[in-house]
């Protein structure tokens, strides 16, 4: 009510009733009194608090789950890195043969005791016999304890160790009265916790077992390693490097305000715990601030304009999150390059940028040569690191002179108007390719690496992205084709060259529709007597314009195109039904990867014996060394397979490619072939000579003959045959001649096609 009406009910006598007390109005705010509002919002205040810290607490629980899983995972990865760091020492066929083929403390004591100690550190180590027994003790001091094991650990591994060697057990096969291991390698091995000395030790067990094999073994229980790992500083310190935690320790009993995971053995019994203070702890400090809220409505306007403060905060760093976000998703996440898509927007607008300026640039498409070979040989984590080391590389070489995007696994494209003459410098880009070609560190391992690259110019080989990406692409083509670990620049005259090919891919099409192909023939004779025993068949295109075309010529068309299986299959069936009527000779064919990396190789080749009559000992299949990266159970089966046949298997072009000790042994050939280009330098140069020589005692080592390819005088004849090579091929005993044209009274044959 207002003043005026008081007034005036006070001069009408009715000040009785305001003198009877009449309360004053409370103030208001829209009608409800002002007591209310303030109770209202205390009242929203501690509701608002409340919830905020039971979001709060909710969240710190969530981020401890996360933590403990997290930690729970890496400890888990942790002992199973430990099996596989023990894996090369007990799977090994030098291990069974000095511990259960022949007991040798001293070889044990080396290998075990110094060789693993200093390979990754273990606070103690034990070899079990099959009975269990201790063979072999020794702790990180080089002390023998025996004892450890038998008084503290016996009993705890026991069911680890009795499913590793009935696992065993069940992994050996008897085979031709031979006995092998056909079991996997995680069956017969194992991770515990166990409790020495009143501290946890993480121990692993791995049965000794022959690999690659092809030893004889015995049909027993297994001898085992084990080693235990004492979880103690160094340990925790390796787990913190994999978490973000800010400490880590081994407790009995688990303080107040930490988190921690259980260390528990297989049994289930819990030898202590890993525990560390969590990272997320909001709660306390909101819970002291209680006091502070009971003390004065102040505060609310306090923490509104915390609230405020924050949610800028968190408005910023949303805004950054998204940057972030879109960084991420325009760049490649390896190297930092621009993405594809991102590329090509970003380079569309510099090469306005140079064409507004009148300036000159350079595209350099750069392909890695060798990332495949390094995935398979030594895995991806190396191939990504070549990766990343190139691309630092390139970085740091350009600088901010460019624009550099990786648009595939191995290709970079870099647009630079460093290098924006007419023709670049050709010191700056052999610069680059020199510092590109140096090895690079994996494992304390130096891996060869090398690059090709096509150069185009801008304008002069096109204005828009699109055309100088395809000049550069053709150039980067023409580098692969001739020489890797280079580069070419564009021009036009490659173009042409691309569009010859093109047409003689046409024609080769046309060619096996109208059976253009024939097939000559070179003898590989004796070393000792000269006698022809085998023919090696070698196609040749005689096209109907360009006359007779050399194989090295349509050969790698053909391979592009992916048609070599097709062409395979038809010189086997040509060859064979040749050599059918030859008396004596075998014939020998060469099998492109292409056809045995394709499905049934094996049953077209036996279907072609039996069609032709022709006895499996004299065909001989010549495979070259790009195979032997193939590692394939198929491939391997199909290996197989060809020499269950009976036919002989031929490594073509020795050591010009990928061989080594291991692929032989795996893919078991009857006949290695020494390339032309070592026997040419034969009385050349006297490396030439030793590597030849080491070549066929090799060979000889591993139960094959060698043949001598390219043998065009007599001094490298005498030569290959003085040092045991027991076939011989080459110009000086014939060239390649069409079937018609062979001498068969001197190759005992009646070659009537």
């Amino acid at each position: 009510m207002s003043e005026k009406t008081d007034i005036l009910n006070l001069t009408n006598g009715e000040g009785e009733r305001a003198r009877a007390g009449q309360k004053q109005p409370k103030p208001a705010i829209l009608g409800i009194p002002s007591g209310y509002i303030i109770f209202l919002m205390f009242c929203a205040v501690i509701f608002s608090f409340g919830a905020v810290l039971f979001k709060v607490l909710v969240a710190e629980q969530e981020a401890a789950a996360r933590e403990i899983k997290s930690v729970s995972r890496v400890f888990e990865n942790h002992k199973h890195k430990l099996l596989r760091e023990m894996e090369r020492y007990a799977a090994s066929n030098a291990a069974y043969e000095n511990i259960e083929t022949h007991l040798s403390m001293e070889w044990i004591q080396s290998r075990f005791g110094v060789d693993m100690a200093l390979d990754f550190k273990h606070a103690y180590t034990a070899v079990l016999d099959k009975d269990g027994d201790v063979t072999f003790a020794i702790d990180f001091h080089e002390n023998s304890h025996p004892h450890v094991y038998t008084r503290q650990i016996g009993e705890q591994l026991e069911v680890t160790l009795s499913a590793i060697r009935e696992k065993y057990r069940q992994g050996l096969v008897r085979s031709g009265g031979e006995v092998r291991f056909k079991g996997q390698l995680s069956d017969i091995s194992g991770v515990d916790i166990v409790e020495i000395d009143g501290r946890p030790n993480i121990a692993a067990a791995f049965a000794i077992v022959p690999d690659p094999g092809g030893i004889d073994m015995t049909f027993a229980s297994p001898n085992i390693l084990l080693t235990f790992f004492e979880i103690d500083v160094i340990h925790l310190g390796d787990l913190l490097a994999s978490l973000s935690l800010d400490n880590l320790e081994f407790v009995t009993e688990v303080p107040k305000d930490m988190i921690s995971v259980p260390l528990a053995n297989n049994a289930g019994n819990v030898l202590g715990y890993l525990a560390w203070y969590p990272m997320s702890r909001a709660s306390s400090i909101i819970m002291s601030s209680i006091p502070i809220l009971l003390i004065s409505l102040g505060i609310i306007l306090t923490i509104a304009l915390l609230t405020m403060r924050q949610n800028a905060h968190a408005r910023r760093s949303l805004a950054k999150r998204d940057q972030e976000a879109l960084h991420t998703a325009n760049h490649d996440s390896m190297t930092g390059f621009a993405s594809r898509g991102y590329f090509q927007s970003l380079a569309t607008k510099w090469l306005m940028v140079r064409t507004a300026l009148h300036n000159r640039a350079s595209v350099i498409y750069l392909d890695l040569d060798n990332l495949k070979q390094v995935n398979d040989i030594h895995g991806h984590a190396a191939g990504d690191q070549l990766i990343v080391e190139q691309a630092r590389r390139i970085q740091k070489m350009l600088g901010s002179n460019g624009l550099i995007g990786r648009i595939g696994g191995d290709e970079f494209v870099i647009l630079t108007d460093q290098w924006g003459a007419a023709r670049p410098q050709q010191s700056e880009i052999e610069e680059l390719f020199r510092i590109l070609s140096l090895p690079v560190v994996f494992e304390d391992k130096q891996i060869e690496t090398s690059c090709s690259a096509g150069i185009a110019r801008f304008p002069e080989h096109g204005h828009k992205l699109p055309d100088l990406i395809r000049a550069a692409d053709i150039a980067l083509h023409r580098c692969k084709q001739e020489q890797k670990n280079s580069f070419r620049y564009y021009d036009d005259r490659m173009d042409e060259q691309l569009r010859e090919q093109r047409e003689l891919l046409i024609d080769l099409v046309a060619a096996i529709r109208g059976n253009e192909f024939e097939l000559f023939y070179q003898p590989i004779v004796t070393a000792g007597t000269g006698e022809a025993v085998y023919y090696e068949a070698l196609i040749r295109w005689r096209h109907p314009k360009r006359g007779l075309i050399s194989p090295a010529v349509f050969l790698p068309v053909a391979r592009d195109a992916d048609m070599m299986p097709e062409i395979g299959t038809w010189v086997l069936e040509r060859a064979l039904a040749d050599a059918r009527a030859w008396d004596t000779a075998g014939v020998s064919i060469n099998v492109c990867t292409s056809q045995i990396r394709k499905p049934g190789l094996a049953e077209q080749v036996a279907d072609l014996l039996v069609e032709n009559e022709f006895p499996a000992d004299r065909l001989i299949l010549e495979i070259t060394e790009d195979l032997l990266m193939e590692e394939s159970a198929e491939t391997l089966q199909t290996i197989q397979s060809l020499r269950d046949l009976g036919i002989g298997l031929a490594i073509d072009d020795f050591g010009t490619g990928y061989s080594s000790l291991s692929y032989l042994h795996k893919f078991r050939f009857d006949k290695m072939k020494i390339d032309r280009s070592f026997v040419s330098r034969i009385g050349q140069e006297d490396e030439a000579d030793t590597l030849v020589r080491s070549m066929l005692g090799l060979a000889k080592a591993m139960g094959m003959q060698t043949v001598g390819e390219g043998v065009e005088t007599t001094e490298q004849k005498e030569f290959l045959v003085d040092a045991g090579c027991e076939y011989l091929q080459g110009y000086l005993f014939g060239k390649p001649a069409p079937l018609n044209e062979l001498n068969h009274t001197e190759t005992q044959k009646s070659a009537t096609a």
